[in-house]
């Protein structure tokens, strides 16, 4: 598997890229994931929204923190690009059975929600 060194909220992090269907990216998977390289900052700007999704699970918890409910892990490729799709996967601590999911469509985050949105 290949990896990114992005950071992510502040953060430098190792995101390993995972490809559907293979170890090899298509090139549909590839143009995703170059646009939304490109356009890294509606990854941060993801942050705000992100802090709202956490907000409802929490009992009034300091949100400043994003890390302390979320870790990014890898950036999943979906096989079928209708929209330049790519999620940013993580770990969630209110929901580490089913993780986290940022879905971003054409460079813009989508949804937020489980990692069964997109797998």
């Amino acid at each position: 598997m290949s990896s990114i060194d992005r950071e992510v909220w502040g953060r430098k992090l190792k995101l390993e890229i995972y490809p559907e269907g293979g170890k090899q990216q298509s090139d549909d998977q590839s143009l995703a994931l170059e646009k939304l390289c490109k356009a890294w900052e509606v990854v941060d700007k993801s942050a705000a929204r992100l802090k709202k999704y956490c907000a409802k699970d929490d009992d009034g918890g300091d949100m400043e923190n994003l890390f302390r409910y979320v870790m990014p892990r890898y950036l999943f490729l979906p096989k079928v690009q209708k929209r330049r799709t790519v999620a940013l996967m993580c770990d969630y601590r209110f929901d580490p059975e089913h993780g986290l999911a940022l879905v971003f469509e054409n460079e813009k985050l989508k949804e937020i929600g489980s990692q069964d949105l997109i797998l």
